[in-house]
């Protein structure tokens, strides 16, 4: 009988002590929060929130359009595949996958995963948002002359003052109104430093700190990788750290854009978009840029960084809200600002801190956009464009250069740049 109650008490005791495991778990649940807003996510996120066009004031079946235009080049051959995507008011309406990612050597799907070696999308994304950090800490400026920090870098002797030089400026590289030539092969490197072992960065930063100038800074735009690669020699020689490790701490981990970085590893290189073939290999994870790889070892200021359409989003959200993603500040809201408008006294070369401007129609940024929209290209078939007056953003990402070495076909951008356009309300 004492037996029977024994058991009868355990039994109890257990029931009890599971309802007050279930009443407590049933009131911290009640007590959370119910959902996270759209504008207020944590910088751990991968992925900004979706929503439908409509809910920010979107067209859904405008919208639409893309696919069409998206398929019509995929069936022309002008691009193996593309991922497409659209953000207003901090919230994802369009993110789609088209086509294949690999096409040569392989047969593999674009997926919303894949990442893109960003060629000339390294300048604003890692190169300018650095430069503009180091510029708000009161740690360098706009206007200091670039062998302050580079003493060997030449200016320009004009001929009617020979002796006189006109200094190149930090601004002038940003903007790229520095007089540099646009580019240097890695073989006219390798003849003028025959006894260099390359990749040789030292090499590199001699070269354009040393080459003839093809204009007076400040009279003209002259598009350079040469100017970032400068910069991001820059941000190294003020912070002792290289581009890719300063963008990695105080940029890309902030963030939560895990999938962004320079020199990919094998196990990242698998979901790479392939670009070109290179000594009958394909290039996977590895820059298609020759000065980038060859002469820079892959992490260079004029492009190296590779990243996915996510990542972008979580990116470009950070400039349209101040410089703030979640709990991360990565630019005050002034110095956000400044790298979407045009610098004072530049404003006639339509060039922003990092970025194009495009106060009227553009060939990336459509015909119906507003006069605020700036944007960027990479020659893989990458570009964002920013439309901060409609709190917009539009990415596309594609690796033209895996199946065709030629031009890329810029209406296409500017044809899904419209249709979006068309779709605001």
């Amino acid at each position: 009988m004492k037996e029977n109650r024994r058991v009868a008490l355990s039994i109890f005791l257990w029931v009890a002590l599971a309802v007050g495991f279930i009443y407590v778990g049933a009131y911290a649940l009640s007590n959370m929060p119910t959902g996270v807003c759209a504008q207020e996510f944590t910088s751990n996120d991968k992925v900004l929130p979706m929503a439908s066009p409509e809910s920010v004031d979107m067209d859904s079946r405008r919208l639409a359009r893309i696919d069409s235009i998206v398929e019509e080049y995929i069936s022309e051959g002008a691009i193996p595949g593309a991922v497409v995507g659209v953000m207003r008011h901090g919230k994802v309406v369009y993110r789609k996958a088209f086509g294949k990612r690999q096409m040569v050597a392989g047969d593999e799907d674009m997926t919303l995963e894949t990442r893109f070696d960003l060629a000339s999308l390294t300048k604003p994304v890692a190169v300018a948002t650095s430069i503009m950090q180091l510029v708000e800490r009161g740690e360098i400026t706009l206007g200091d002359r670039v062998d302050r920090y580079i003493p060997k870098f030449r200016g320009w002797a004009t001929k009617e003052s020979p002796r006189d030089t006109v200094s190149i400026r930090i601004a002038d590289l940003l903007t790229h109104t520095s007089g540099l030539p646009a580019y240097v092969s890695p073989k006219r490197l390798q003849m003028t430093y025959p006894y260099a072992q390359f990749p040789c960065r030292d090499s590199v930063i001699h070269y354009i700190s040393t080459c003839d100038r093809v204009a007076t800074a400040r009279t003209t735009k002259i598009y350079s990788c040469l100017n970032y690669i400068t910069l991001a020699y820059i941000v190294e020689q003020v912070t002792g750290k290289r581009i890719d490790e300063y963008a990695a701490t105080n940029i890309f981990e902030p963030l939560g854009m895990h999938n962004t970085c320079y020199l990919p590893s094998e196990e990242y290189a698998k979901q790479v978009a392939p670009t070109s073939m290179e000594g009958g290999k394909l290039l996977r994870g590895g820059v298609n840029d020759p000065l980038a790889r060859i002469g820079m070892g892959g992490v260079s200021g004029n492009a190296g960084l590779f990243s996915t359409l996510d990542d972008l989003m979580i990116y470009t959200y950070m400039l349209l809200n101040k410089g703030k993603c979640g709990d991360a500040e990565i630019l005050s809201p002034r110095a956000a600002e400044a790298i979407m408008s045009r610098p004072r006294g530049y404003e006639r070369f339509n060039r922003t801190i990092g970025w194009e401007h495009y106060d009227t129609c553009s060939q990336t940024g459509g015909d119906l956009l507003s006069g605020s929209t700036i944007g960027h290209t990479g020659a893989t078939g990458t570009s964002i464009v920013i439309d901060p007056e409609n709190d917009l953003v539009i990415i596309m990402l594609t690796n033209r250069a895996h199946i065709t070495d030629k031009r890329f076909p810029l209406e296409f951008r500017s044809k899904i740049a419209t249709v979006v356009g068309a779709a605001l309300r």
